[in-house]
């Protein structure tokens, strides 16, 4: 008796601390998710685990307890002037809309709620862009729960469109009536004769930020009206209207090349493609060489050619090789943008590279091999590893040129990184002399380390060993001080480790074993799983633990590997992870 006293009497301050202790952790995870730029990565999902750990360790009452301090919290969060405490709430409640919450009736009437209030007294465009997509999550995971709720909002956009002009509210309108179109297409398509009448006031709003959302809530609408078969189908839709009117909305179009206004210019120059597109023949025989004379022009003018670039992929890709007679032009423009004398690098000048390689194939290899010198100067870019898969997809005689110079911007970047003055390890291990003089973007920057790994994972390097490379420059990434760069370290070498199984860069292991080139490959292998054992069961970022262990799960190839007795070990050291 004297014991079970005992336990009673310390087991209230022991809840009471225990019950501290998982608030504090929820204001720490809401903090992450306040900021005005992207929230601190893995915060949304640090949310989710939470609840899930709470309704798992709580009765009950006390889950119940805990959820309204987190309703109150949010709250709070939605009412406070900060615009970050605002969007953190938002974030929280786009989390929330998926996780299982007991009654979800109960859920989705609040998270309604929280979205209206958000609507009705917020002005920030942020907010709002973010408030809208929380609606579409919350329409589209409610279902006809949500019908009441999606019929509210339509109906109060569309009040706000025809009402007196209060831009604020007039942005709203337009981000709802996307948002509803798309995520609640069966009850928005009742409304779709009053959305096309109200529309035209957004659409001539003197703020371009109101006119760019309400062509997208146009198109959402179009969309539905494109998947149902009725009246509006015929009368309103963009293919059937082009068919009969092409010469006339043509020659509206290019009625207006020159028009003093430089937005009107600039959408003028991004729907020509568009026209060439509907009718490609008549295009070609009656308005290419006005709209490439155009083009042309526009590419000389630094200001406005970014939207030539655009248009040009873009017209590329609608007239299949009618283009190869502009291509020595073409590829003098892509040469200076790509490369200026002055100013930054034109990132839609790359664009243009790979739309035009995809579009024409083998017949741009001469121009596009002319062009790689100056694609690489700028170094390492997203837009710059995208144009080169487009490249080497199309033109297969270039992929040999691009994975060798690729290779010394991923090794040059990651090398520099951790050793400033070391050779690049793939340029040594292929004897090839890497420009030591050649640019790359913020070389310490950890986006630039995060790309580099993510390439090597993902691009075709078949032809090429990379695992003795990944055991030098990739696996001490491992222990880098940024999360995500750690989770894109061990992905990278999980995936270069299952190129090696499935064969995309050297032969199977079955097949090497009893040769030597086979051993130092498998002692390779079995040196970076290691490696990515230890990061998978001490790692202190959850997202990094879970991302190795689906990695060594997706494939049946590190089976072999695991199965051996100190990884074994690791694998059962990780059943007491929590998550």
């Amino acid at each position: 008796m004297a014991s079970t006293a005992q336990s009673i009497r310390f087991g209230a301050p022991a809840a009471a601390a225990a019950a501290g202790s998982s608030l504090d952790a929820l204001n720490r995870i809401l903090a992450d998710l306040c900021s005005r730029g992207p929230p601190k990565d893995g915060a949304a999902s640090a949310l989710k685990i939470h609840l899930e750990e709470e309704a798992r360790d709580l009765s009950g009452e006390a889950f119940s307890r805990f959820m309204d301090q987190l309703y109150d919290r949010i709250s709070n969060l939605l009412d406070s002037n900060d615009v970050a405490e605002n969007l953190g709430a938002l974030r929280a409640i786009d989390e929330l809309i998926d996780v299982a919450l007991g009654e979800s009736a109960s859920k989705v009437s609040k998270f309604s709620g929280y979205v209206r209030t958000v609507f009705e007294a917020k002005r920030d465009r942020d907010i709002l862009i973010l408030a809208s997509k929380v609606l579409g999550h919350l329409a589209r995971a409610g279902g006809a729960m949500t019908a009441d709720e999606v019929e509210r909002q339509v109906q109060n956009a569309l009040e706000w469109l025809r009402g007196e002009r209060v831009e604020y509210r007039r942005f709203a309108a337009v981000l709802i009536l996307k948002e509803m179109a798309e995520n609640a297409s069966t009850v928005f398509n009742v409304h779709v004769p009053e959305f096309v009448d109200a529309i035209w006031v957004a659409l001539r709003d003197p703020s371009l930020a109101i006119r760019e959302r309400a062509v997208e809530a146009l198109r959402a609408c179009l969309r539905v009206i494109e998947k149902r078969e009725t009246r509006w189908r015929v009368q309103w839709n963009t293919g059937e209207f082009m068919m009969s009117r092409y010469r006339e909305v043509a020659d509206i179009v290019i009625r207006y090349l020159e028009h003093k206004d430089r937005l009107v210019r600039l959408s003028i120059t991004s729907l020509l493609p568009r026209i060439a597109h509907f009718l490609r023949d008549r295009f070609v025989t009656n308005y290419l060489k006005i709209c490439m004379d155009h083009i042309l022009t526009v590419l000389r003018q630094p200001a406005e050619r970014a939207s030539a670039f655009i248009a040009l992929g873009e017209m590329a890709g609608a007239l299949d090789g009618e283009l190869v007679h502009y291509m020595p032009t073409i590829t003098s423009h892509l040469r200076d943008a790509i490369a200026p004398r002055r100013g930054r690098p034109s990132l839609e000048a790359l664009v243009c590279v790979g739309s035009i390689a995809k579009a024409m194939g083998s017949v741009m290899e001469p121009h596009v091999r002319s062009l790689l010198d100056v694609m690489f100067i700028a170094g390492l870019s997203s837009t710059l590893v995208e144009a080169l898969d487009q490249i080497t997809d199309s033109i297969p005689s270039l992929l040999p040129t691009i994975q060798d110079r690729l290779l010394d911007c991923i090794s040059l970047a990651l090398s520099r990184s951790h050793y400033p003055l070391a050779r690049p390890a793939v340029a040594m291990a292929r004897g090839s002399t890497v420009n030591t003089a050649q640019q790359v973007s913020d070389i310490s920057s950890p986006a630039l380390v995060q790309l580099s790994l993510q390439t090597l994972a993902h691009f075709n390097f078949k032809g090429h060993e990379l695992l003795e490379f990944a055991r030098e420059s990739v696996v001490v990434y491992l222990d880098d001080e940024d999360g995500t760069t750690r989770k894109d370290a061990a992905l990278c070498c999980c995936g270069l480790i299952a190129n090696s199984f499935s064969g995309t860069t050297c032969p199977q292991f079955s097949s090497s074993r009893s040769n030597r080139t086979g051993g130092k490959r498998r002692r390779l292998v079995e040196e970076i799983v290691e490696k990515l054992l230890i990061a998978a069961i001490a790692d202190a970022d959850v997202t990094v633990r879970r991302s190795i262990f689906s990695s060594l799960h997706g494939n049946g190839g590190f089976d072999e590997f695991l199965a051996q007795a100190d990884s074994l070990s690791a694998v059962f050291a990780a059943l007491n992870d929590e998550v």
